[in-house]
C-alpha cells in the first residue's frame, strides 16, 4: 500500500525537514498506446527521519534532549502502526526504556537488526482510531510522544 509523494512532501514542510524516502513499492506498468510514457514512481514503503526526545533511563541526565534517527516501515499505515527502527544513536548508547534492544527485530530497509520502538498501548490506540486517521502525520506525532515520555513499565528495556 504505502503512503504517496504528497504525503512526504506535506510533512517535510510541516515540520520534518529531514524526513526522506529509502524505499518504494514497484508500480504496475504503464499502457503502451504507441507513445513513449514515463513510469510513475511507486509508493513511498519506507522514510527516514530524525525525531528529537529524551536521553531516558535511570541517570540524572534522563530529560536531556537526544536525536534519534528513525527509520519507518510506511508499507501497511491502515492495518497496523508502522514499525519503527533507530538508526542512531547507537544501541549500546541508548538508554530510553521504550526502545527494544537491537536483538529483537530485525530491519528489512537496513538489512541488519536495529534497535526499534516499542508502541506498547500506541498500538492498541492505532488500531481503535478511524482508518481516516492512521496516516504518517500521525504515526510520527506518536513517535515524538513516545520518545519524548517514558513508560517505566515497558517490556523493551
Amino acid at each position: 500500500m504505502g503512503v504517496t509523494d504528497a504525503a512526504v512532501r506535506r510533512l517535510a514542510a510541516s515540520g520534518y525537514p529531514d524526513l526522506g524516502v529509502i524505499a518504494r513499492g514497484v508500480t504496475p506498468p504503464p499502457r503502451r498506446s504507441g507513445r513513449t510514457t514515463t513510469e510513475p514512481p511507486g509508493p513511498v514503503m519506507a522514510i527516514r527521519l530524525s525525531v528529537t526526545g529524551i536521553r531516558g533511563g535511570r541517570d540524572p541526565d534522563r530529560l536531556v534532549r537526544c536525536p534519534y534517527l528513525l527509520i519507518v516501515d510506511v508499507s501497511n499505515l491502515g492495518a497496523a502502526i508502522p514499525p519503527a527502527w533507530v538508526r542512531s544513536p547507537a544501541d549500546r548508547d541508548i538508554r530510553h526504556v521504550n526502545i527494544w534492544p537491537s536483538a529483537k527485530h530485525y530491519c528489512p530497509w537496513a538489512g541488519s537488526p536495529l534497535p526499534s520502538l516499542c508502541w506498547n498501548t500506541f498500538a492498541a490506540g492505532w488500531l481503535q482510531a478511524p482508518p481516516s486517521q492512521r496516516t504518517l502525520g500521525n504515526a510520527l506525532e506518536y513517535a515524538k510522544q513516545l520518545l519524548n515520555v517514558e513508560n517505566h513499565v515497558s517490556p523493551a528495556r
